[in-house]
């Protein structure tokens, strides 16, 4: 591909598979960028934003070369400088708070001040997984199109972002932007000793999921991916096949370097109306299977617990003299909700706090002394000393740790900026709106959370239940080297 061309252009295009080399290809373009030029690169997640500067690190540019935010992120900080806040939806209300975001934003970038603040601050504009833009988003992007030469990278087969209104087309929507020349290699597998013959078999099967038979017999593909039959329901079972298996990976017993960046996707489905694969089903399976605590949960992050144990906090704070039960409200509340039942329970009874002894009195004893200086004087920073006691020093288990160590800083931002636990939250998670969070290690998590990410071995448990054939292909190209796919079906069938 002929990057400098690409980047030459005032509107251009780059479709190619998963795993081509897309993030690679906006590094290299940033080589052709003047040095006293700055890029602005939009993505959609935030674990993508942590991904596009991992790889852009490996070119030794320097950062004033580029600036990478998600969309929405963009979009909020010009929003939040131009709009009052009580003019603003709450952040919470994710619902109502992006699409206003949006469209503000949109209506900002036409104003002739702040088309002046982005010339003066960016020379280009790449996106990255455009496939993942609503027609709002799109419309935004476009006025800044009239602002930069603009840059967009993506791939339709990998839209599965679900919003209230419909998806870009490239065809249709982006018929002013001249498409360069595809990515013909899977660099992702030829690189770094990956396995080059998983990424062919990965493209026989993308081929497949383009034609109108979206039918893979996985045994088709034995040489390159591991395919194990299972009963679905015998993950919950311990002595199990399927459990057994699964176990096997986390402990990796003999040491295999490409088990320490593992990955373990779960579909999202309904059955019965019953939302499964969800956070709830995720933390359940987390802790069946992953007894040596090797695993991080992923979450969204703007899961609605994030703000609502942040709200429950400030109550709690303001008024806990008025609760009757006052131990059994903030465990009930509060802690239950940070950390395992089990461990909570060993230590508190109804509104008390039980009797212990040695060696667990001391506990006992100094997490009574923090609960009685939070109920004689409640505080956040009183609040924050027994959660950080429970986490460090009694060492109570949590299955969502993004969650917890979330409370703890926002409640850290909220004592040092004199804000709410909530507004603490708000300015924490804007912040990886900006900056990212990098993902790596041994998790477990769904398509939507890992999109461009890349693992060294992953594991899709139920395959079978994959009801769109774009989430099984954004799932099987996560995997670098190993493949392993759990499923009651040899044959996976999906429809358009």
């Amino acid at each position: 591909m002929n990057y400098q061309d690409f980047i030459s252009k005032e509107k251009s295009l780059l479709i190619a598979p998963a795993g081509y080399g897309k993030t690679h290809a906006i590094a290299e373009c940033l080589k052709y960028s003047c040095d006293d030029e700055r890029q602005l690169i939009l993505t959609h997640t935030h674990a993508g934003i942590a991904s596009i500067k991992e790889k852009i690190k490996k070119f030794d540019l320097p950062s004033s070369k580029y600036q990478v935010e998600t969309i929405t992120g963009f979009a909020q900080k010009y929003t939040l400088a131009f709009y009052c806040l009580t003019d603003i939806p709450s952040q919470e209300d994710s619902r109502n708070y992006y699409p206003f975001v949006i469209l503000k934003a949109t209506e900002l970038l036409r104003k002739e001040a702040v088309k002046r603040i982005i010339a003066y601050s960016y020379q280009g504009l790449f996106v990255d997984e455009y496939q993942d833009c609503t027609v709002s988003q799109h419309k935004m992007i476009m006025a800044l199109s009239e602002i930069l030469p603009t840059h967009i990278l993506g791939d339709p087969m990998q839209g599965i972002f679900s919003f209230n209104e419909r998806l870009v087309n490239f065809e249709n929507d982006l018929s002013t932007f001249e498409e360069v020349a595809q990515l013909n290699i899977p660099w992702r597998w030829h690189s770094d000793g990956n396995n080059e013959e998983l990424g062919t078999a990965l493209k026989k099967i993308r081929t497949i999921l383009t034609s109108t038979n979206k039918t893979i017999s996985l045994s088709d593909y034995k040489a390159a991916i591991k395919y194990v039959k299972i009963s679905e329901s015998d993950i919950y079972e311990s002595k199990s096949y399927y459990r057994d298996c699964l176990n096997k990976l986390l402990l990796n017993q003999k040491k295999l370097s490409y088990l320490n960046s593992f990955l373990i996707i779960v579909p999202e489905y309904y059955e019965k109306n019953i939302p499964k694969g969800d956070i709830s089903a995720r933390s359940k399976l987390k802790s069946q299977i992953d007894y040596s605590n090797q695993l991080t949960l992923l979450e969204a992050i703007d899961n609605k617990d994030f703000y609502s144990i942040s709200k429950k906090i400030d109550e709690l704070v303001e008024g806990i003299d008025r609760k009757r039960k006052k131990i059994k409200t903030l465990n009930e509340e509060v802690f239950c909700k940070l950390f395992n039942k089990g461990c909570v329970d060993d230590y508190i009874l109804d509104d008390r706090l039980k009797s212990k002894r040695e060696p667990n009195i001391e506990k006992k004893n100094k997490l009574e002394l923090q609960i009685n200086i939070f109920l004689d004087c409640p505080s956040i920073s009183a609040f924050l000393n027994i959660i950080l006691l429970m986490k460090h020093e009694m060492r109570f288990k949590t299955k969502r740790l993004d969650l917890l160590n979330s409370i703890i800083k926002s409640m850290n931002i909220a004592i040092s900026e004199d804000k709410s636990v909530y507004e603490g939250m708000v300015s924490y998670k804007n912040v990886i709106r900006r900056v990212g969070r990098k993902i790596h290690g041994k998790c477990i998590g769904t398509t939507l959370l890992t999109k461009g990410l890349e693992f060294d071995t992953v594991a899709i448990l139920n395959a079978h239940r994959f009801e769109s054939y774009k989430h099984f292909y954004v799932a099987i190209t996560r995997a670098c080297k190993h493949l392993i796919i759990f499923t009651e079906n040899e044959t996976l069938s999906f429809s358009d």
